[in-house]
């Protein structure tokens, strides 16, 4: 018995052993693959797309990244860091080395809460807390720097996440769309910038920066300025070498005062309306003979954020550092210079009226953005003209326009027929005249007079007067409108352009025709269009009015689409348009292109400041998608389509629709009744089961035999 027990012992051991000895083997088997996962989300949102891989793979000298966290810090923030976490650890495994991660809590280290302040310019940001078992405010660090050499790309706190409010007063946090915004950043500071003592020797002119400051003068609020001016100005001398160097004015005598007067168009700033007392602080950077001044009291000023200013305008006038997209619009165009100047003094022209200021701030994260005006021409460093709502364009400037394409240069042309407007009568669309009709036709494209209808649309809010006990209340409603259209689904007909974008915006837009490209052996490249449900009107005055019916015949109609190929010019054998005051001038008109690209889409207004305001902040709005479909249009004419495929992952929105009221209340007797049918058919048939089972023991007591 115990020879037995004891064998049986061993043969427990040695099964156990060979189990652990296969479970060790199975693991090293599985430690090559443990990167592998599933993404089952309909984007691939947890999946590193393959521009990624393809940037990381390509890197050839080492680059850091630097994760500034505080453990204290929001609750709502807090899950969010393990996410970034992850993603970088992904991003280092793909890079073979090349990309260093490090995470810091800068509350921990008095250097390194030092070198984030002054070097990269991160600062704390200060969140409400509020629970049951503690309230008030704590100062906490959420930022991301990607560094390469002596480059950096900074992400701060507003930068990586978006707040989503959710019934019950609460906000959904969430990450923005980190992986384009990491790809984004190491594509900036690898291949966009070059060192900043490249960036002097590039540009081949003289910088000063000249600081007019009163130290001694400025409020409390300002008094570490002086010395971030000129710390910053230590650290770009280091680098700019003989090419950069730095002024410090100090006007204390009257004399001196209206030197800097006449020199900078500048006054002594007060710090209330009812101080006596002025006091300096301005900075100006000159550029050869362009002087433009760099703010100094529009918030927290480092010797880290000055350089930036510095650098950033640097690197706006030294071509091949970013790629250049010129604005042509009909609004009046100010230098950057002078509006700064004169938001400084606290002026601005009362008949300036911009349109499209949002979408040259977006623009700007990729781009350097020039505004150009076409009267004068197109300047050589623009890589891709975007033409916005243009309007009774001289023959000057489309003369401009024609050449600049004949030159090969590539653009974008968004021009509907209509112009809409919210006056005191209501909403009021009218015609407009382009001035590029004829400019359009040669080139094988035109817009149709005439506006575009669908029921697949985005509902408009109509006020509605309603009686209430305490009096008429005005309430608003949201109503179909099908001069709002929604291009979804097959309407994204060229995914290369609109990547994982879940739906467009074209409001009060005109279809295209692009039936004269094929004489002309252009090769017509579809982009948007409307659906099937969708038609056409010539009256403008219906677009008041939300009522509609779709009629008969109803069919999809091409609102965006690209021609790509060799141009005619629309001035080849006419005589050359004049330059305004100069009729001395002779000029000879190209009349033929090399192969390029031509994008025109029928709309202007889904990317205007006019729908941002009215229609893109309400559920259902496409303002920030469309925004991101002119950036990937923008990418696609320069032939970089590497971040099209991850920019829109995640900004798609798909809310559920709301059901009727009836519909409502049928799916919620449905979850009571089904539940409770259920229990009763399944009791009933256990009861039924129980009945026809015979019993073991007869009636009469005796027991049954089989």
């Amino acid at each position: 018995m115990n020879e037995t027990r004891r064998q049986r012992l061993i043969g427990v051991g040695i099964t156990l052993a060979l189990l652990a000895v296969n479970l060790l083997a199975f693991n090293a088997l599985l430690s090559r693959w443990s990167n592998a996962r599933i993404d089952l989300t309909a984007e691939r949102k947890f999946s590193i797309s393959p521009a990624t891989r393809k940037l990381l793979g390509s890197l050839d000298d080492d680059l850091t990244i630097v994760g500034y966290f505080s453990k204290r810090t929001h609750p709502k923030l807090a899950p969010l860091v393990p996410e970034i976490e992850d993603l970088l650890e992904e991003y280092r495994a793909l890079a073979h080395g090349r990309l260093h991660v490090e995470i810091h809590d800068p509350g921990e280290s008095d250097a390194i809460e030092r070198e984030a302040n002054e070097r990269f310019g991160v600062n704390s940001t200060a969140f409400r807390l509020a629970s049951k078992y503690e309230s008030g405010v704590v100062n906490a660090y959420f930022a991301l720097v990607i560094r390469y050499g002596d480059q950096y790309q900074r992400y701060g706190f507003e930068d990586l996440i978006e707040v989503e409010p959710i019934p019950g007063g609460d906000a959904d946090v969430r990450l923005r769309n980190l992986e384009y915004d990491l790809t984004r950043g190491i594509k900036k500071v690898v291949f966009g910038f070059r060192s900043t003592p490249e960036l002097f020797e590039r540009l081949g002119k003289p910088v000063r920066l000249t600081a007019v400051m009163t130290p001694d003068l400025v409020p409390a609020a300002f008094k570490g300025v002086p010395d971030a001016i000129r710390k910053a100005a230590d650290e770009l001398k280091k680098t700019g070498g003989e090419h950069f160097s730095y002024e410090e004015i100090v006007p204390s005598s009257p004399q001196q005062q209206a030197d800097v007067g006449r020199r900078f168009n500048i006054r002594p700033m007060s710090a209330s309306l009812f101080s006596n007392e002025g006091f300096y602080l301005q900075a100006f950077l000159t550029v050869g003979e362009r002087t433009e001044p760099l703010p100094l009291t529009g918030g927290q000023v480092t010797a880290a954020s000055l350089r930036e200013a510095v650098e950033g305008s640097l690197k706006r006038q030294t071509p091949g550092f970013l790629k250049t997209v010129g604005v042509a619009t009909s609004e009046p165009a100010i230098p950057p210079e002078v509006m700064m100047q004169l938001r400084m003094q606290g002026r601005m022209p009362p008949d300036q009226q911009a349109e499209f200021d949002q979408l040259k701030g977006f623009l700007r994260q990729d781009y350097k953005v020039e505004d150009v005006a076409l009267d004068g021409g197109v300047p050589e460093t623009v890589d891709v003209l975007l033409v916005l709502k243009p309007r009774n364009l001289s023959e000057r400037a489309v003369y401009n326009l024609d050449q600049y394409l004949m030159r090969g240069g590539r653009v974008i042309v968004c021009a509907g027929a209509y112009n809409p407007n919210f006056g005191q009568t209501g909403l009021v669309v009218t015609p407009v005249e382009s001035g590029l009709e004829g400019w359009l036709r040669n080139s094988g494209v035109e817009i149709s007079r005439t506006l575009l209808l669908d029921d697949r649309n985005q509902p408009l809010p109509i006020p509605q007067i309603r009686n209430t006990p305490f009096g008429p209340m005005q309430t608003w409603v949201m109503r179909p409108y099908p001069y709002l259209v929604e291009v979804r689904d097959a309407g994204l007909e060229n995914r290369t352009i609109s990547g994982r974008l879940d739906a467009v915006g074209i409001y009060w837009g005109s279809p295209l025709s692009t039936d004269g490209a094929a004489a002309k052996k252009l090769h017509v490249i579809r982009i948007l269009s409307s659906s099937p449900r969708s038609w056409t009107d010539d009256d403008p005055a219906k677009a008041a009015t939300v009522n509609y019916t779709v009629p008969p015949g109803s069919q999809p109609h091409l609102v965006a689409a690209a021609l790509q190929g060799s141009f005619d010019s629309f001035y080849a054998g006419k005589p050359v348009p004049p330059v305004p005051g100069d009729s001395t001038r002779r000029e000879v008109a190209i009349t033929r292109s090399p192969d390029t690209r031509l994008a025109v889409i029928g709309n202007a207004e889904f990317v205007s400041d006019f729908v941002a305001r009215a229609l893109g902040r309400q559920m259902g709005g496409f303002f920030v998608q469309n925004l991101g479909f002119v950036q990937n249009l923008i990418d696609w004419m320069n032939l970089d389509n590497d971040l099209i495929s991850i920019r829109a992952r995640g900004g798609a929105t798909r809310p559920l629709p709301h059901l009727a009221r009836r519909t409502e209340i049928a799916v919620e007797v449905a979850n009571y009744l089904i539940p409770l049918a259920a229990l009763a058919v399944f009791g009933l048939g256990r009861d039924l089961r129980r009945r026809r089972v015979a019993p073991l023991v007869t009636a009469a007591g005796g027991e049954e035999r089989g």
